[in-house]
C-alpha cells in the first residue's frame, strides 16, 4: 500500500479480552520500548524510548471518522497495533478527539513502561479502560521476558503502574503473559501478588502465547499454569478465552485489502479473520489462499493451527 494512502485503521478484529475491536495504529511497525520474546510481531532487536508524532492525531482521526461513517460494527475501539502506542507524544489529542466522535468505549492496549512519565500518564486519563502488561516479578525476569530498552529500569515501572492507579479515573486491566519454564510456576505467581497488591488493577488477565512469538523458546503455558495462576491471584482474576463469533457472508465485498490489512498487525487463523471481517471462513480461504499462492502471504503452523502473515519484502 502506497504510503500516501496508508490506513492507520485496521478491522473489526476478534480479540479474546475485548471482543470485536476497531483498532487504531498509532506509531510505526514494531516501535516500541521492549523486544518481548513472545511478540507476535517478531524482534524489533533495538527497543526505542524516544517519544514524538510518529502518526500525526488529525491523520488518524480523519481515517477513524471515514471507517465510523462507513458502519464498521465494533465493542470497542482500541489504540495499540504495531507498537506502544504511549510513544505517540500525541496520544493525548487523540484520545480526545476519539471521545468527542464516538460513545464506543475506547482502550488503551499498551506495555505500561512510559506510566513513570507524568506527562504520559496524563496523556491516558480520557481512556475508559487502560490495560498495561506486566510480564515479570523481578528485574531478572523483566530482562529476560520484554528485553527493555536499558534506560528502563523495574522499580521504576512498578512506581509508573502504581502513580497511574492513584490518578486515573478508568479502569485498569492488567495483562500478564505466562510462559512455560520462565515465569509459569504457583511461586512465580506468588510473586506477583505483592506487585498487584500495589496496582490494584480492577482486572487480571492472564495470557500466553496463543499465536507465533518472536523467539521459538516462548512456549506456551499449560492450562494447569494458568489455572494454578487464576488460583493465586485470586478475585478478578481470569484466564484469556479464544474468541470465536459465527462468521456471515459478505457477498460482493472483496475482502483482500482487508485481509492484507489485518495480517499487517499481527499474524491471524482463517477463523480469526472471519470472526473481525463478519464473514464466513470458506469466504476468507477464498482470499487466503490465492494470496499465499502469489507469495504475498505466508501460511505458517503452530502445532496443527495454520496463521497467515504478510509475505516479508526482500
Amino acid at each position: 500500500m502506497d504510503k500516501k494512502t496508508k490506513t492507520h485503521i485496521y478491522g473489526p478484529v476478534p480479540s479474546r479480552r475485548l471482543g470485536r475491536s476497531l483498532g487504531v495504529d498509532v506509531v510505526p511497525f514494531k516501535v516500541c520500548s521492549y523486544d518481548c520474546v513472545y511478540c507476535q510481531l517478531g524482534s524489533r532487536g533495538k527497543p526505542i524510548l524516544e517519544k514524538r508524532p510518529y502518526i500525526a492525531a488529525d491523520e488518524i482521526l480523519s481515517q477513524l471518522s471515514k471507517k465510523l461513517k462507513e458502519g464498521a460494527a465494533a465493542d470497542v475501539i482500541t489504540i495499540a497495533g504495531s507498537g506502544e502506542p504511549t510513544l505517540n507524544s500525541e496520544i493525548g489529542a487523540l484520545i480526545r478527539g476519539i471521545k468527542k466522535m464516538t460513545d464506543i468505549p475506547l482502550v488503551v492496549l499498551t506495555n505500561g513502561s512510559m506510566l513513570s512519565d507524568k506527562a504520559v500518564r496524563q496523556s491516558l486519563m480520557e481512556a475508559d479502560v487502560t490495560a498495561p502488561s506486566l510480564d515479570a516479578h523481578s528485574p531478572g525476569v523483566f530482562k529476560e521476558i520484554n528485553r527493555p530498552h536499558p534506560a528502563l529500569d523495574f522499580e521504576a515501572v512498578l512506581g509508573g503502574l502504581s502513580d497511574f492507579r492513584k490518578e486515573y479515573k478508568g479502569r485498569i486491566w492488567l495483562e500478564i503473559f505466562v510462559l512455560e519454564g520462565i515465569n509459569d510456576t504457583p511461586a512465580d505467581a506468588e510473586k506477583f501478588r505483592p506487585h498487584i497488591r500495589r496496582i490494584r488493577p480492577d482486572k487480571i488477565h492472564i495470557n500466553t502465547a496463543a499465536r507465533p512469538p518472536a523467539e521459538a523458546f516462548a512456549k506456551k503455558a499449560s492450562q494447569k499454569s494458568l489455572e494454578d495462576f487464576r488460583k493465586i491471584l485470586g478475585e478478578g482474576a481470569e484466564i484469556i478465552a479464544s474468541f470465536r463469533e459465527k462468521g456471515r457472508a459478505r457477498a460482493g465485498k472483496d475482502l483482500g485489502p482487508d485481509i492484507l490489512n489485518m495480517l499487517a498487525r499481527r499474524p491471524c487463523t482463517a477463523a480469526d479473520m472471519a470472526d473481525g471481517l463478519n464473514a464466513h471462513i470458506s469466504e476468507v480461504l477464498k482470499y487466503l489462499e490465492p494470496l499465499v499462492e502469489a507469495r504475498r502471504a505466508v501460511r505458517e503452523f503452530r502445532g496443527k493451527e495454520a496463521y497467515y502473515r504478510p509475505a516479508r519484502e526482500k
